[in-house]
Parts: C-alpha cells; sequence; structure tokens
C-alpha cells in the first residue's frame, strides 16, 4: 500500500463531487480516507464541503437547461415501490416456518437492534450490517442512487414507527406490509441475506427487531410461488432499469460525477450493465464480529 498522502483541495473538490447519496460528513470523510488513504481533516472537509455547495449553487442558478435529478429519484421511489399485488393478507400466515438449516445457532441481536443499524449507517462508508450466525457480519454497499431512495423510504417508516411500542399490533403490521417502501427496504436485506449466505430466517428476524415486521410471515402461498417470484423479480428489474438509465444520464450531464465514470455508448447514452448498475449490484463486506473490522468483500455473481 503506497503511504499517506495530503490531497490538495482541488482533488478534495473533485472528490466531493463523486459522492450523490446524502452522506453525513463524517461518513464522507472516512470514505475518502478509506478510498484514497488520504490525510484529511474534518474541519478542512468542512471547509471545503461549504465550498463545493457554494459553486454548485452558483452553477445551478446559471444554468439555463438544469437537470433536475431529484425529480427524477423521486419518480423511481414512487415507481418501484408500487405494490405488484393488490391481495394482500389482513394477518400473519399461520403456516409460516423459518428455514432453520443452520448448524450454528441463531445471531444475538443488538440490546437496541434499530439504535446499532442506525448509528452503524451513520459511522460506516456501508450502508446497513446483517448479523450472520458464523464469525462475520455482512456489512452491505449500495449503488448511490438506490441509496437515496431507501433512504427515504426508512424515514418514513422511522417517522411512522415514532411513539409506537414493540411488539407492533397485528393491524400496525399489516399498513407496513402494504407499504410498498417497506417491501423494497426487506428486498434488499433479503438480497444482501442471500449473496451472503444468511438464512432467510435470519434476515427476517433482525428486520422485524429493527422495524417490526417480518414480511416473510405475511407472504401468500402466491407469493411464495417460485414462478410468481420470478415473475416478480423480472418486473421490478425492468422498472429499475427504465428509471436508471436516465438518472446515469443526468448525473453525468450534470457533472455531479467525474466525466467518464459513467460508460456511455456512440450517443452519448449511459450504458447498462447488469452487473454494476442491477438493482441488487450489491457489495457484501465481511466484517470480524471479534474486532469489528472489515475482512474482504465477498465475490460479486
Amino acid at each position: 500500500m503506497s503511504p499517506p498522502t495530503v490531497p490538495t483541495d482541488e482533488q478534495v473538490l473533485s472528490e466531493i463531487k463523486t459522492f450523490t447519496s446524502p452522506l453525513g460528513r463524517l461518513k464522507m470523510l472516512n470514505a475518502m480516507r478509506s478510498k484514497n488513504n488520504w490525510v484529511l481533516s474534518d474541519a478542512r472537509l468542512k471547509r471545503l464541503l461549504a465550498e463545493a455547495n457554494d459553486s454548485a449553487t452558483l452553477t445551478h442558478q446559471d444554468s439555463s437547461e438544469p437537470v433536475d435529478i431529484v425529480s427524477l429519484l423521486t419518480a423511481y421511489g414512487n415507481a418501484v415501490s408500487v405494490p405488484w399485488t393488490q391481495d394482500l393478507p389482513t394477518r400473519p400466515n399461520a403456516t409460516y416456518e423459518p428455514d432453520e438449516r443452520c448448524n450454528l445457532p441463531p445471531p444475538i441481536l443488538p440490546a437496541n437492534p434499530l439504535a446499532a443499524q442506525l448509528r452503524f449507517y451513520e459511522e460506516s462508508t456501508r450502508f446497513f450490517i446483517l448479523y450472520g450466525r458464523g464469525e462475520y457480519d455482512y456489512a452491505v454497499t449500495l449503488n448511490s442512487d438506490v441509496g437515496i431512495i431507501l433512504l427515504t423510504f426508512q424515514e418514513r417508516l422511522l417517522g411512522f414507527l415514532k411513539g409506537k411500542r414493540m411488539p407492533l399490533s397485528v393491524d400496525q403490521q399489516r399498513a407496513l406490509n402494504e407499504n410498498g417502501g417497506v417491501q423494497t427496504m426487506f428486498e434488499y436485506y433479503e438480497a444482501a441475506g442471500k449473496k451472503a449466505g444468511i438464512p432467510a430466517s435470519d434476515v427476517g428476524r433482525q428486520f422485524e427487531a429493527e422495524y417490526g415486521i417480518n414480511p416473510l410471515r405475511w407472504r401468500t402461498k402466491e407469493q411464495n410461488d417460485p414462478a410468481w417470484r420470478k415473475a416478480y423479480d423480472g418486473a421490478k428489474e425492468a422498472i429499475h432499469k427504465k428509471h436508471t438509465i436516465p438518472i446515469l444520464k443526468a448525473m453525468n450531464q450534470s457533472q455531479v460525477v467525474p466525466r467518464g465514470m459513467i460508460p456511455v455508448d456512440k450517443s452519448g447514452n449511459p450504458v447498462y450493465d447488469p452487473k454494476i448498475n442491477g438493482r441488487f449490484s450489491l457489495i457484501i463486506t465481511k466484517v470480524s464480529k471479534a474486532t469489528g473490522m472489515e475482512c474482504g468483500d465477498l465475490p460479486q455473481n
């Protein structure tokens, strides 16, 4: 590894433009230090962030045709969170049986799972963490556009939970089960758990401990049918691709990312690579339970 370096202001300002999701300053600082091996203080980043924001405001005011990325992200969030079926249950599935095909005991969750998850997001460069049964937990990194949308869904969910006591009532759980944003959030937990080899029952148990509902318990027989889920995933991926391409194009045009970072074809349109831009293009990083240190990424399929 090369020795730590002190970046110029221009380098830091250029790096700031690559962050398209609303990260906290500490999270951005840690990401810059980790990615570039920089010696960078919080005070200096705070000053340069203010400078970058002033510059962005002037650029927006001078532009005759501003690219409204926020509207594109909002449209995507609305589209992907629309429930795919109206045949939703009024009570949990009484026949649900957790899949416990694992020799190790279930992971011990934090005393306050939601607070621990929110703290992890604030202190890490990753988006959320799943607890494994072995010696590792698994930190999950999302594409920035997906991250922004899930943060919006999470904010609404936290608003719903405010002032409510756990466990939630059946009526409260039903309201969450009918919420497309909550379903979308869980689907990313579920996809990450599958990539990490975590039993689905553990993922559902953790999500319920954090947000008050285990969506697996609310799935109907139809929703558990492999053919239905294949069609569902295909439809959601098509929605994701349809909305992601305009977002990538807008990001490229507005230069919120360095030019050349988003590949384009001869016509200047973004090249959609399912492995990079797909709905569940996730980076799963092993985290040692013993030390709390990251121990490398899992291979991406």
